[in-house]
């Protein structure tokens, strides 16, 4: 529901004509997950701008050969289904590529192309928990959580996206098309690189650390009279300059804290003197103080805040669209998080109503109008 149409909306922003097929019963299990602002629900506009929808029911033969015409003139097929799904419905990778041999065939399922649990089906928190990453998230000794953003489906998106690039640029150069196989669990682990190694340098399992960091200190949260910011400190330079910023220059000679690794040893003992000086003033001093000494720190704001940040502003990566058929509602979404210096890569300004191509799609794939006609009679597209 996330990862298939992250990928997309990465190709779709990067200029792609990305044809969305729903299915004609609700289309985008999307489309109904709240909030909703009118018909349009967050999840599904912050993943489907600029693209095309046409509705489709592919368990019937004439709707499988819709989507196999489609392809005949298609660069890329991507499928996020769980595995065994497109074999079932006679949309597998060899059907497809009797239709057009060079296409990118890209499947993007739960836990990837092979291997016991290769049919099963997973979600983003599925994922986090099989791969670990709920066993180092959170505090230590609290209850299990996973990351608070779709984290696994979105860089699984990511992580497809430019499988996709790669296999368009090798077909560039060679002719070939292949496929592109991506899943939950792969990235998931991942994302896990660093806590995997861990495991194997230091022979024990990795632990939640809250906000901080097992490698680094002083690195985490600290609390100021009226909010909080994030501190991150990962050499003597940075932390020099901390103890002159808290006033604490004694810090530097202190035998606990004379390293990296006995800061790390000490974390507990440094955390409380930094967290008491903190808590003495507001947020705003804190920053003012840590800015003018070069020390590495953030504010910890929510999304209200995040949403009114300068900095945020300064970039330009919030873009406002509108939302078809409310009136004069619109919706601010970011755009891609990089810029090229001679393509735009703005966010094309319209959300897809399902099956609101169809008729244009299909007339581009050859159908005639009795030949649509049939297919909406049949129940195998509904078109708007």
């Amino acid at each position: 529901m996330v990862a298939g149409p992250t990928a997309t909306m990465i190709l779709a922003d990067l200029g792609a004509d990305v044809i969305k097929v729903e299915r004609t019963d609700g289309g985008d299990d999307a489309r109904h997950m709240g909030p909703h602002l009118g018909q349009w629900g967050a999840y599904f506009v912050t993943l489907n701008r600029g693209k095309r929808s046409i509705a489709v029911d592919i368990t019937k033969p004439a709707g499988r050969n819709v989507v196999l015409r489609l392809a005949r003139k298609s660069d890329v097929f991507i499928e996020s289904f769980r595995g065994g799904k497109m074999d079932a419905v006679g949309l597998d990778e060899k059907a497809v590529r009797a239709e057009r041999p060079d296409i990118i065939y890209t499947s993007l399922s739960a836990y990837g192309g092979r291997g016991p649990d290769f049919a099963k089906p997973g979600y983003d928190a599925l994922i986090q928990g099989r791969t670990g990453i709920v066993s180092v998230t959170g505090a230590e000794g609290s209850t299990h959580m996973r990351a608070g953003v779709s984290i696994v489906d979105m860089s699984a998106g990511l992580w497809a996206a430019i499988g996709i690039l790669s296999a368009l640029l090798e077909r560039q150069r060679t002719g070939r098309g292949q496929r592109v196989d991506g899943s939950l669990f792969q990235t998931g682990v991942m994302l896990m690189a660093y806590h995997l190694v861990y495991r194997q340098f230091a022979g024990v399992n990795p632990l939640p650390q809250g906000s901080g960091h097992s490698a680094f200190a002083p690195y985490g949260a600290f609390d100021t009279t009226d909010g909080s910011v994030m501190i991150g400190i990962s050499n003597d330079r940075l932390f020099h300059r901390l103890c002159k910023a808290l006033g604490c220059p004694d810090w530097t000679t202190d035998p606990r804290f004379a390293t990296n690794v006995l800061r790390v040893q000490n974390r507990e003992a440094l955390d409380s003197g930094i967290q008491d000086l903190l808590s003495r003033n507001t947020t705003a001093h804190w920053m003012a103080v840590f800015d003018t000494h070069e020390v590495p720190v953030s504010p910890i704001q929510n999304a209200e805040q995040l949403l009114a940040d300068p900095q945020l502003a300064a970039l330009g990566q919030m873009q406002t669209i509108p939302l078809p058929g409310e009136s004069e509602a619109t919706a601010s979404i970011p755009r891609l998080p990089f810029d090229l210096s001679a393509t735009s890569i703005a966010i094309k300004p319209t959300l897809p109503s399902l099956g609101e191509h169809g008729r244009a799609i299909l007339v581009e794939a050859g159908y005639t109008k009795v030949e649509m006609q049939q297919l909406v009679d049949n129940g195998v597209c509904k078109l708007a």
